[in-house]
């Protein structure tokens, strides 16, 4: 019985000793202040501080809801890192989730209460499955903006 014991509290520290640190990383890293460690979002971010979502944190408009959430987005950092790295700045794709933008803007989402409440009309929209982005595409921030540096050099 004492062995039980003895290896239930080392597998709890264990899982603590694995769990907290992720924790520091994770919330380090997906603060607006960590999305600044890449210079490829340093535009992005410029931007996102002019726009109506300024005080909204990127986690809100850039993971995805449920238990893995957490998860997901270390999985996609991640294999943005290894892009980062590698120098291959076009394979880091931002991704968004439109369950995000209707969640804030039809109350449902309670930490963002603030937001307005979306048009009626736009359940039409939704359920022809028009993303958000396809009508307010720099609602967050200004998309595009490496496409559009590129064309202003030529």
């Amino acid at each position: 019985m004492k062995s039980y014991y003895k290896g239930l509290i080392i597998l709890v520290l264990v899982i603590l000793a694995l769990y907290i640190p992720y924790r520091f990383t994770y919330a380090w890293f997906t603060a607006p202040s960590g999305c600044l460690k890449c210079h490829e979002v340093k535009a992005y971010h410029e931007s996102w501080e002019k726009y109506p979502h300024k005080n909204i944190d990127c986690r809100n408009c850039h993971e995805t809801r449920g238990p893995f959430r957490r998860l997901d987005t270390t999985f996609r950092g991640l294999k943005d890192l290894s892009n980062h790295i590698k120098g291959d700045y076009l394979a880091i794709k931002a991704v968004y989730y439109d369950a995000n933008c209707i969640n804030c803007h039809t109350g449902d989402y309670k930490p963002e209460s603030q937001a307005p409440l979306m048009p009626k009309n736009h359940a039409k929209i939704i359920k022809n499955g028009d993303g958000c982005n396809n009508c307010h595409r720099d609602t967050g921030h200004k998309n595009g903006l490496g496409v559009e540096a590129k064309f202003e050099n030529d």
